[in-house]
């Protein structure tokens, strides 16, 4: 029995799925089809760890002469995958990690989108905000009015002809919690821009290791 025969052979014995057994040897289930249709062959890293998931012995995969060894012969326990042992204390490496164990490359285009999405909301908090003080300050009067005559320019250079015409500025009440919104909402809008970068960033190392594991 050729090499691709025993791979698909022990595969279905050990009933696993191609994208179980991918994930134990390291690679894509589009690698573990092409071993198994024949159209490509595993180098010796990744046979090693065939014969480690399917309980035999490497030369026994590559022994045409050989066919597959019946339950019970001298098949061994089949070792449970790395990525299903706990980690104490893996926290959010520990997640990403699973994730990318389970959807390869696809984990970090859903991590980019879900870092769209906490951009968004970034952006909508910081522009909402930003409306809602400046009607208020509107509102209570702002610079107010000299002479008929008020003022609507930016709020640095409203401070300083304020100096000028000697009018002690007031200070808004809600100046302290204007600045701690804006500081929250850019927050957020930060987070969700270095999860849309990282997420892109680890979607194309995985599909470049994906390709080299091909």
């Amino acid at each position: 029995m050729k090499l691709n025969e025993k791979i698909a052979w022990y595969r279905r014995e050990r009933k696993l799925s191609q994208e179980e057994l991918a994930a134990r040897v390291g690679v894509s289930r589009q690698a573990v089809s092409k071993w198994e249709l024949g159209e490509a062959a595993p180098d010796v890293t990744r046979l090693l760890a065939l014969a480690r998931a399917f309980g035999v012995s490497a030369d026994h995969l590559l022994d045409d002469g050989e066919g597959p060894e019946r339950p019970g012969t001298k098949e061994a326990p089949v070792p449970p995958p790395p990525q299903e042992r706990v980690q104490p204390g893996g926290g959010l490496t520990g997640l990403i990690g699973r994730m990318v164990r389970r959807w390869g490359w696809l984990a970090g285009i859903y991590i980019s989108l879900q870092g769209a999405g906490v951009t968004l909301v970034g952006a909508l908090a910081r522009w909402g905000f930003s409306g809602m003080f400046q009607t208020s300050s509107q509102m209570m009067g702002g610079f107010g009015t000299v002479g008929g005559w008020s003022f609507d320019g930016p709020p640095e250079l409203e401070r300083d002809i304020m100096e000028a015409l000697g009018i002690t500025p007031q200070v808004s009440p809600l100046s302290g919690f204007e600045s701690f919104a804006l500081g929250f909402a850019t927050v957020i809008l930060v987070i969700g821009l270095i999860m849309v970068i990282g997420g892109l960033a680890l979607a194309f190392v995985l599909w470049k290791k994906g390709k080299k594991g091909e």
